[in-house]
């Protein structure tokens, strides 16, 4: 762990970060789309989609793949301010089961410097990615298990845990003295918490979706949404 006090008191005035609660644990959320529990030192990221970029391009959609590079660098820099004990990419990591393939060599280099840099990294299996491509460091699985909370990528309904999940890529619009806004959020009631994609070309879905409203109804959830480097409940 290497957050200070002195880190923490800046960056909550600042809003780059809020503190909540959730499963009797405290969490830090992070205005850069990661969170980070204390009591454990534990730094949770989610669906970084690692070479979306390169898949698109390759049905023809007009876009540049440094997708990987820009995830890998901003992942690096909070890394760095945390010094995380655990990293927990929790799935949907990489986009396909072709992306190292893809994936450049200085690329692959820095994910695996990554990785090897932290005392352990547990990449969940996502839909996307239900298998750990080879050669790279960290430790495959399917979920983790704290006290009486799972994480894991996607919902389980019959679950009678408390689950922290991704996948769903939650966004929020709002509308703050006429001006609208909109971003990545963290949502979650007494039941889910879902994480924010965090990857470079991630799109979003809407958490009044019909399908993120059967998860989590609005008289039950709390939104928390990040918008130009600030977070701020909604």
């Amino acid at each position: 762990m290497a957050i200070t006090d002195a880190w923490l008191t800046e960056k909550v005035s600042q809003r780059h970060i809020t503190i909540t609660k959730y499963a009797d644990y405290l969490w830090l959320l992070d205005a850069r789309g990661v969170a980070y529990l204390p009591a454990c030192d534990w730094l949770i990221v989610s669906d970084l989609h690692l070479e979306k970029g390169s898949y698109l391009r390759s049905y023809a959609n007009p876009l540049p793949s440094l997708d990987s590079t820009a995830t890998l660098t901003r992942l690096e820099s909070i890394i760095e301010d945390y010094k995380p004990l655990r990293v927990i990419s929790l799935g949907d990591s990489f986009h396909d089961k072709h992306s190292m393939s893809r994936m450049t060599t200085e690329d692959r280099q820095h994910l695996c410097r990554l990785v090897d840099n932290v005392n352990e990294w547990m990449w969940v299996e996502g839909n996307h990615d239900p298998d750990l491509p080879d050669g790279i460091p960290g430790t495959p699985c399917f979920e983790i298990v704290l006290d009486n909370m799972v994480f894991r990528h996607e919902v389980e309904t019959s679950e009678n845990r408390a689950q922290v999940i991704g996948h769903y890529h939650p966004k929020k619009r709002t509308t703050i003295t006429r001006r609208r806004y909109s971003g990545k959020c963290f949502t979650n009631n007494e039941n889910v918490f879902v994480m924010p994609a965090f990857g470079q070309f991630t799109g979003g879905l809407d958490i009044d979706e019909e399908v993120m409203l059967t998860l989590l109804p609005k008289r039950s959830r709390q939104v928390f949404m990040l918008y130009d480097k600030v977070i701020f409940k909604v």
